[in-house]
């Protein structure tokens, strides 16, 4: 069993058909909103780019409905744009599924920052789980790595 996104799915061998499916994590303490993990690709535009004014009309024309259907489907990833349909497909229509009904969503920490960020974090999570005591400590070491990292 393995925490995967709809990436890895390509790459199913056919002989897999059928055989491959997915599950949505089980529900620990039913007092608590289910949440998934959404990664996201964004596009941005660098605050030094020589050609903004092309480069809004880049990020307009990617962020319609059918153009980002278009490219989800190619990419067999879930779009952005809530007016774009995911092409159908058996993970693509759980995921959505799955989304639609959750009561909220969070991109993954470790791979969505800066690496030297994303180590101290993590060992601030896995120290606050034993010693919530030493949160103070913690949030100041978390604080001189964000200083540092993202000068």
């Amino acid at each position: 069993m393995y925490l995967m996104g709809n990436f890895i799915t390509p790459n199913f061998p056919a002989e897999l058909d059928g055989k491959m499916g997915f599950f949505q994590f089980p529900v620990i303490n039913p007092e608590v909103g289910m949440a998934e993990d959404a990664p996201m690709d964004t596009l941005h535009i660098p605050s030094k780019a020589k050609n903004k004014e092309d480069a809004r009309k880049f990020l307009e024309f990617v962020a319609q409905a059918e153009n980002q259907q278009l490219i989800n489907e190619m990419l067999l990833q879930i779009p952005t744009n809530n007016k774009a349909k995911a092409k159908s497909d058996p993970f693509l229509d759980k995921g959505v599924q799955m989304l639609a009904s959750s009561d909220g969503t969070a991109q993954f920490y470790d791979r969505d920052t800066d690496p030297a960020m994303a180590k101290e974090g993590m060992k601030g999570f896995q120290e606050f789980m034993v010693h919530p005591d030493r949160i103070d400590k913690i949030l100041e070491r978390l604080e001189r790595t964000r200083a540092r990292t993202f000068k």
